[in-house]
């Protein structure tokens, strides 16, 4: 994996979140490996430090991997996360949204929020704005959020399934499909900075993504991931392609998949701009009641 990388990382810094396991902890393991300075992320701070004595090993300078609290789903660990970042931090070459989760049963986040939208979409939108300055100041820096085949039963105007009858898998999928487009909109506003956003679909991984969730639709999904679905090393392949590769340094805005450029769709400046504008109307109600 990172071996198939000529890419020297020494100097650069790198945050994955939700790296402790699966396709995040192979990521991270990925950019130690090339060199880079990486950054953990992990809402339990002793798994996190298990993760990163592990990852350690494979890094050139033992000390390049550091571990960081950091609940993305919380607002206040959010920006608490990133105000840490800073103390320690300049500029960031590589940021990772990879931390993720759905669940079949409706639950609301720490903020009010219901959780896989808080989880998937709008705490990362939020690290990913508060850690832009970091980005800039790179000079020449990559997002890459990482996203999925599945995205649909976009309702903007329930995206908390307020309305609808909440379905975990339904909820899932519209995260994924707002991951997009809370990217393509990253994409635009960091035009010309240096800082390209980008989505990378890792495709069918064996993982703990379903460890939230429960039911025939789940089991099913769990049989299939037995038979037909990928290690995380290899679906950390092209979210890793996508933060290292020299040939996409000015690619911005597209959905990466199996090494591979693609348009994602969902692109209508005007629904993007919505979406953001709903996210910040959450990110500011939950610091109304912090």
């Amino acid at each position: 994996m990172a071996e198939d990388f000529d890419v020297d990382m020494t100097g650069k810094v790198a945050v994955v979140t939700g790296a402790t396991s699966g396709i995040g902890k192979e990521i991270a393991r990925g950019l130690a490996r090339l060199g880079a300075t990486v950054v953990i992320t992990s809402r339990d701070p002793d798994r996190g430090a298990e993760a990163r004595n592990e990852l350690a090993s494979f890094a050139p300078a033992r000390k390049a991997v550091d571990a960081m609290t950091l609940d993305v789903a919380d607002m206040a660990s959010v920006r608490s996360f990133t105000a840490a970042f800073g103390e320690r931090h300049d500029r960031l070459d590589v940021l990772v949204n990879n931390a993720g989760a759905w669940y079949t049963d409706r639950r609301d986040s720490a903020d009010g929020i219901e959780l896989t939208f808080a989880t998937n979409v709008v705490g990362p939108y939020l690290l990913t704005d508060l850690l832009s300055p970091a980005l800039r100041a790179a000079g020449h820096a990559r997002i890459v959020n990482i996203g999925s085949s599945i995205a649909g039963n976009y309702d903007a105007t329930d995206l908390q399934f307020t309305t609808r009858k909440f379905n975990g898998y339904q909820a899932y999928s519209q995260s994924k499909l707002a991951t997009r487009m809370v990217t393509w909109g990253q994409a635009a506003r960091l035009a010309g900075t240096g800082v390209t956003a980008n989505v990378a679909a890792p495709g069918f991984v064996r993982t703990g993504l379903n460890r939230n969730a429960r039911g025939m639709q789940v089991a099913f999904i769990n049989v299939s991931a037995k038979l037909f679905a990928v290690s995380p090393e290899k679906g950390a392949d092209t979210p890793l392609w996508a933060a290292v590769d020299p040939s996409l340094r000015e690619v911005t805005g597209k959905f990466l998949a199996g090494r591979k450029a693609k348009d994602g769709g969902y692109g209508d400046p005007a629904a993007v701009a919505d979406l953001e504008r709903r996210c910040d109307e959450m990110i500011g109600a939950a610091a109304d009641t912090a």
